[in-house]
């Protein structure tokens, strides 16, 4: 009797979970093959399986194809950024919203609000980003056409390794302030660098760190970031699968308790979330905005054995150091503001000004 239970138990046991999507993939398959009138683009079908199986799972996880993951390594890693320029969709071909200093683009000439009409012959007028990436194949001299101003020009530029900074610092008067990007391996370590320059100007009256539009990063130097901020405190608490840790600053508050504004808003995402949530949990500093995009969770980049794409997956969910899980709701501010507002004070960024009030108000 024993040994019939355990039979039991075992055949109970090695079912497999996913019986039921063999079998709907496979006849899904079959019916596309007696009834689909052309033979079907294979790679694209798996493509969108993959991507479905991973969406139907993990909102926050994706499919990546190979110039995505591509890019994407590039992104938070650091690599060949090939012009080191940041482009977007134009109706007359690629507007350069902004050209970063001793790029290859810099160097060839290019500046902020250029128009890109023509690359080494080929027209840019419909052309989509992934496409125009693809055209740059080798280390070689491209002419780029473009309209500066209503006159068209020209350009020779020789894309090469380029790590774009993931911070960038000015001084609005006595207050500092810092705009991020993309937070790649290094952005700790710019933070790091930032803050010294800042604590040695007497002068400082407050910092603000512009986390609208950050798209995320890495999760380590978003913790190394927030630890700057805060004496030993726990800065995220990470649950996985099988086991949870928490992260804490290993080290004190660089810049001495001066006061610090976040400016965040939807698309505040992951990594920037991080620094958000940690530095609200402990009073660190006042965050002004909208509520960001809850997609702050622990995400591995997967390869594909044998391929050159494949997915983001997450891996564990993140609270912040009360509890809360980030990757929800997102981190709301403590002062709420909308895009969508003018600013009183001539040309400034609405966001910006409101934090030099307050900053303005607590000296």
């Amino acid at each position: 009797m024993k040994k019939e239970l355990l039979l039991l138990f075992c055949l109970v046991g090695c079912v497999d979970p996913y019986q039921d999507l063999h079998k709907s993939l496979d006849e899904t398959l079959e019916i596309i093959d007696k009834l689909y009138p052309e033979k079907p683009n294979i790679e694209k079908m798996r493509q969108g399986m993959l991507n479905g199986l991973i969406q139907g799972t993990d909102t926050h996880g994706s499919y990546l194809d190979e110039m995505s993951l591509k890019n994407l390594v590039e992104s938070v890693d650091g690599g060949d950024l090939k012009l080191g320029m940041v482009i977007s969709k134009h109706k007359n071909g690629l507007f350069v919203k902004k050209v970063y200093e001793n790029s290859p683009a810099y160097i060839a000439g290019l500046v902020d609000g250029d128009i890109l009409t023509n690359f080494d012959g080929y027209p840019l007028k419909d052309i989509t980003l992934d496409s125009f990436l693809k055209l740059i194949k080798e280390k070689k001299s491209y002419l780029i056409t473009l309209i500066r101003d209503k006159t068209t020009l020209e350009k020779k530029v020789t894309p090469g390794t380029f790590i774009a900074p993931s911070t960038e610092l000015k001084w609005l008067d006595s207050i500092a302030y810092l705009k991020f990007g993309c937070i790649n391996k290094n952005a700790a370590d710019e933070v790091a660098k930032h803050l010294q320059t800042i604590k040695k100007n007497k002068k400082s009256k407050g910092l603000i760190l512009d986390l609208r539009d950050c798209p995320g990063g890495s999760f380590e130097a978003g913790v190394g970031i927030a630890s700057q901020f805060l004496d030993g405190h726990v800065v995220v608490e990470m649950h996985k699968k099988e086991d949870n840790s928490k992260f804490s600053s290993a080290g004190f508050d660089t810049i001495n308790k001066l006061s610090v504004i976040i400016l965040q808003n939807k698309n505040t995402c992951s990594a920037g979330e991080i620094i958000s949530a940690a530095l609200k949990a402990h009073k660190r500093a006042t965050l002004m905005g909208e509520n960001t995009a809850g997609s702050a969770t622990a995400k591995s980049v997967i390869h594909y054995p044998n391929r050159k794409d494949g997915l983001i997956l997450t891996i564990a969910f993140l609270n912040d150091p009360n509890g809360k899980r980030i990757g929800k709701e997102g981190v709301e501010p403590d002062i709420t503001l909308k895009d969508n507002e003018v600013s009183k004070i001539k040309k400034m960024d609405f966001y910006i000004s409101e934090a030099l009030k307050f900053l303005n108000k607590k000296q």
